[in-house]
Order: structure tokens, then C-alpha cells, then sequence
């Protein structure tokens, strides 16, 4: 780092520019310096002055000369001296020498100056002290007239002395300013020429082929962009240089993690490309080895079929064809070269659509069953209502009795509309749970004293076992209301004369779990996973005369769903069916049930 040439010349100029502004600067400061220092003093001398004239103007006024002894007694010493003058320029007092032997100073500059304008200052050579002098001269009036003239002065010497301290001191101030202006200088000058010196050593290595390599950013000057502008055009370079060579991988990358299954092929019809899901989809072997013809391994005729129509073609081919229980939509494109003139080969794209033909179906079954199970009722009330519009002289107990059957007709196609509305809501995620933490127990205890008289009409008999602590879950009254309703209205439905219905409520872990048991004639064991489906039943008569719309389990499963839970189905045929729906706790505290408590 100091050998760097970028370094000292930046120091060597900062060093320039710092010793060039001290100099000046201290040049400058010392010449006021001095003036105030020489006006200070002719300051000092004139209060000297202006004081020793009001001691010394009887003396004046008395016309009487002071031996140099008297004077010295009368000012009490001092450092200056001080003379005493006439109007007529004759020395009365002198405490540097004897006034008798004095020249007349009316002559002096000083003396001239004060006659003229009150004051005099001048600075020359004194024959009788012998040296420079510094000499301030006050008229001394009295009552308007002119008595004479205080003269004080000093030695030059002692100005310059007090000049060449003030000098010391500057040249020594200015001596250490350098020495720390230098010192942060060079510090300045490195940091400034460390950057560019990590830039140049930097530059050097992307220049080498390291485009991997990035310089340090320690600041947003000019510097520091110079750093980002070149860390970016190794990173573009980098870049640019990874697409080239990683291109293939990345594109291999890309269609692996396609759902859909994807083969190229070139105009050979040898695979260029397979991945994962089109290998799943046509359940070949794993590590399909590239360049392979395609008809070796891939064994679906149609496939093969529509890759001959697009290579020899030139156009699309879609098709579907059935893989073992799967159904593939199959699409097959012609892949074209960077100029888009001529066939390179060929893109195959599968797409499993076996789910959603199986949905489909499931939509069509739904219409159809929804058309049937509304068509029964509408067409058992048009015909009691023709028939009473028909015959006018029909008996009126007759016609009660068709106007009670139109009467539960209606109210059952009532009861298939409003389920078929609530499973729409829940089919387009349009319900929004009012959910709130709420007491199972609570709500099945009110439901189970408000189905007590249903289970008296159909003489059964109707018991809860509830736990007693409180079982606490977020969701909506409404909801799960209906849900263990439309759970005890089926057992009631399927179970006969002299039966017992169970509503139970206990805690398993962190689960709330409602059970609905009863010992009716059950469900067969491979009924039980369509059971949940939409107008289905086990037994289409006899639910049609308990006035069943098929849809109730349906709505407990969705109900169930919604809350975050789940429902199962135990039991056996001839000996009962359970019910059970799980839902999570509002707490993550452990509920531990207490014993059941039994009603009827």
C-alpha cells in the first residue's frame, strides 16, 4: 500500500495545499497581529499620558523644572519615560535625564503633532537615550489655554520583543497544525488511494476471467459506483456467460417441475427431453436414456400415431388416450428452430384429466339426481291438483287428503331446495362462518331436549351422554346445529320402532368428538364411502318415505370441513350405525372428559 504512486502524489499535494494555506494564513495573522499589538500599546501610552498630565500641570503652571529624582518620585517608577515640556519647547522633568541639559524639543514630530491636534505619535532614534524610541505627546491645557506637553515613550526594543513572541508562538501553532494537517492528510490520501488500489487489483482479476470475483462498496461516492458499475459488469458477464453453458440444465429444470408431462423429440423422433410427470403419467421405467427412439419406449400407439402426423405434417395434433385408469389429454406441437423456418422436432405435452372427467361426472350425476329428486314431488303435486281440478263432486274427506299429500310433497321439494342452496353456498366458498368460541356442550344439550318429542312421536328412545366440563370450539351455532340435527333426524329415519339414538360428546387430545350411534339396521360396508355423496341412499324407497332429500349427510361433511374437521362412519349392518365428527379444540390445552351424564 505505500508504494503506491497514487498514494504520495495525493499526499504530496494534499501536503502542498495544507503548507501553501498555513503560510499564507500565518503571514496574514502575524502582520495584523502586530498592528493591533502596536496600536495597543500607543493605546497604553496615551492613558499614560492622559493620566500624568493631570498629576504634572501645577508644575507647568508654576513655570518650575524637576530634577530627574523629583520626576521619578512623583510617576513611582515605570518602564517608560516620561518628559515634561513647555509651550516653549524647554524640558521641565526628564526621568531618563537631567532637563538642564536637554535640547529645546518644540521641534519634535510628536511634539508638532499634539500642538496641532492634541496628540502626537511618532517613532524615531533618540540621541539622548540613544536608541529607536516609540514617543505619544499630550497637550496639557488649562482653562482653555496651552500649559505644555507629557511626552511618554518605550524602546522599539521592547515592541519588537513582544513582535517576535507573538511570532514564536504563530511559527510553532502553524508548526503543529502542519504536523496534524500532515498526519490526517496521509490518512485521507490512503483511504482515498485503498479503494482505487483494490479496484485496480480487483479489475485485474475480472479481467482474468474470475467474473465470480466482486470488489468491496464502503461508500455511495464516486468510488463506490465505480466499484458497483464494475461488480455489475461482472455479475452481467457471469450471467451471461452461465446462460450460455447452463441453458440446457436450466431448461431441463423448468420441465421437471411441470405437472404436466413433457417429451422433445428431433425429427428422428428421438428424445431429447423426458420429465418426471410425463414418465409418471406413462409409467415408464425410470433414467429414460436420451437420443432413445421414442417408439421404443414409449408403448401408446395414439401418442406415436400423433408424433407421425406432426413431424411428416408440420401441424398440432391433439388427441386422448387412455394409460391403464388414466386418461392424458395429448398435445403435440412442432418445435421450430431459432429462425423459425424449419422443424427442429417435435414437443409433447400430457395432461392428466382423469380427475376432472371424474368431476364432470360427478356434475352431470348431480343434475340428473337434482332433476329426478325435484321432478318426483313436482310431478306428485301437479297430479293431486289435476285430479281435484278435475273432479268437482270428489268427496271432502278425499280431497283433504290430497290436499295434505300436495301439503308434505311441497314442503318436501321446500326441504331439497334449501339444502341444494346450502351445498351451492359451500360448493362456491360463498358462506362465511361467523365463527366464535362456543360451549358444545350447551348446544347439544339444547338440541337434544328440542328432538326428545321427535323421538316420542317415532317411539324411540332418545339419549345424550355429554361430558360435564365445557367443550370449547370456534365455529358457528348455525352450522354445526344443523350438522348434529341433520346427523339425529338420519338416525331416527333409518332406525325402527322401540330403537335407541345416542348423542355423545367427549374430547379425544385436542378434538372435540360428537358421536350420533344408533342400533338401526346400518349401513353395508361398501356403501360407506359413497354415503357422503350428493342424493345418495342406501335404501331410495324407504328414504323417499321418511321424506329424505339425500343431501343431509352431504351438508355434515361440508359443515364438518368448514370447522377444520372431519366426520367417520362405524357400524355394521342390522346392528347400528355411529356418526362421529371430530373438530379441533379453541384452546391447545388438553380437555380431559369427565363421566357422562345420561338423559332421555
Amino acid at each position: 500500500m505505500l508504494r503506491s504512486k497514487f498514494l504520495w502524489q495525493l499526499y504530496t499535494t494534499l501536503g502542498a495545499v495544507v503548507l501553501v494555506s498555513i503560510v499564507v494564513f500565518g503571514t496574514l495573522t502575524l502582520a495584523q497581529l502586530q498592528v493591533d499589538t502596536r496600536a495597543n500599546i500607543e493605546h497604553s501610552l496615551i492613558s499614560q499620558a492622559t493620566i500624568l498630565r493631570h498629576h504634572l500641570r501645577p508644575y507647568l503652571e508654576a513655570g518650575r523644572q524637576l530634577s530627574q529624582s523629583e520626576l521619578g518620585s512623583l510617576i513611582e517608577g515605570g518602564s517608560a519615560r516620561v518628559t515634561v515640556i513647555d509651550t516653549a519647547g524647554v524640558v521641565m522633568a526628564d526621568n531618563r535625564q537631567e532637563p538642564g541639559i536637554m535640547d529645546n524639543h518644540k521641534a519634535r514630530p510628536e511634539v508638532l503633532q499634539a500642538m496641532s491636534s492634541g496628540a502626537g505619535v511618532s517613532e524615531r532614534f533618540s540621541r539622548t537615550i540613544g536608541e529607536n524610541m516609540l514617543y505619544v505627546a499630550l497637550r496639557v491645557p488649562k482653562e482653555g489655554r496651552l500649559v505644555g506637553f507629557i511626552r511618554v515613550a518605550i524602546p522599539l526594543a521592547d515592541l519588537e520583543a513582544q513582535h517576535a513572541a507573538i511570532r514564536n508562538r504563530l511559527v510553532f501553532s502553524a508548526a503543529i497544525i502542519l504536523a496534524v494537517f500532515l498526519g490526517i492528510g496521509f490518512l485521507a490520501a490512503r483511504r482515498i488511494s485503498r479503494p482505487l488500489a483494490q479496484i485496480t487489483e480487483g479489475a485485474s482479476f475480472i479481467a482474468a476471467g474470475h467474473y465470480d470475483h466482486r470488489l468491496p462498496k464502503r461508500s455511495d461516492d464516486e468510488i463506490g459506483r465505480l466499484s458497483s458499475t464494475l461488480n455489475e459488469l461482472a455479475r452481467q458477464t457471469e450471467e451471461r456467460i452461465e446462460d450460455l453453458m447452463d441453458s440446457r440444465n436450466q431448461l431441463a429444470a423448468i420441465l421437471s417441475g411441470l405437472t404436466e408431462g413433457v417429451i422433445a423429440v428431433d425429427m428422428d423422433q428421438k428424445i431429447l427431453h423426458i420429465n418426471e410427470s410425463a414418465g409418471r403419467m406413462l409409467q415408464l421405467q425410470k433414467n429414460v436414456a436420451i437420443r432413445s427412439p421414442l417408439g421404443d419406449v414409449v408403448r401408446v400407439d395414439e401418442i406415436r400415431q400423433a408424433v407421425d402426423t406432426c413431424l411428416s405434417e408440420l401441424i398440432s395434433v391433439n388427441a386422448t388416450v387412455k394409460v391403464r385408469d388414466s386418461t392424458l389429454d395429448v398435445l403435440v406441437a412442432v418445435l421450430r428452430n431459432d429462425d423459425w423456418q424449419s422443424a427442429a422436432g417435435a414437443i409433447v405435452v400430457l395432461e392428466d384429466v382423469t380427475e376432472m372427467l371424474r368431476l364432470e361426472q360427478v356434475r352431470s350425476d348431480f343434475v340428473a339426481n337434482a332433476s329426478h329428486e325435484l321432478k318426483t314431488p313436482i310431478s306428485a303435486i301437479r297430479g293431486f291438483v289435476e285430479t281435484i281440478l278435475d273432479d268437482d263432486q270428489m268427496p271432502e274427506d278425499i280431497r283433504k287428503r290430497f290436499v295434505g299429500r300436495i301439503r308434505s310433497q311441497s314442503m318436501r321439494l321446500d326441504n331439497i331446495v334449501k339444502d341444494l342452496i346450502h351445498l351451492s353456498r359451500f360448493d362456491a366458498y360463498a358462506v362465511r362462518m361467523e365463527l366464535s368460541t362456543l360451549d358444545l356442550g350447551v348446544l347439544l344439550r339444547q338440541i337434544q331436549q328440542s328432538k326428545a318429542e321427535d323421538a316420542a312421536d317415532t317411539e324411540l328412545s332418545f339419549h345424550s351422554e355429554i361430558c360435564d366440563k365445557a367443550v370449547e370450539v370456534n365455529g358457528e351455532v348455525k352450522a354445526l346445529d344443523q350438522m348434529v340435527v341433520n346427523l339425529i333426524d338420519n338416525a331416527f329415519k333409518y332406525t325402527p320402532v322401540g330403537g335407541t339414538v345416542t348423542l355423545r360428546l367427549s374430547t379425544v387430545g385436542q378434538m372435540a368428538v360428537i358421536e350420533v350411534e344408533d342400533n338401526g339396521i346400518g349401513i353395508p360396508e361398501d356403501e360407506r364411502q359413497r354415503i357422503f355423496e350428493r342424493f345418495y341412499r342406501v335404501d331410495r324407497g324407504r328414504s323417499r318415505e321418511q321424506g329424505g332429500t339425500g343431501l343431509g349427510l352431504s351438508i355434515v361433511k361440508h359443515i364438518a370441513q368448514s370447522h377444520n374437521g372431519s366426520v367417520d362412519l362405524i357400524g355394521e349392518v342390522d346392528k347400528g350405525s355411529t356418526f362421529r365428527v371430530s373438530i379441533p379444540l379453541a384452546t391447545k390445552a388438553l380437555l380431559t372428559a369427565t363421566e357422562p351424564s345420561s338423559g332421555s
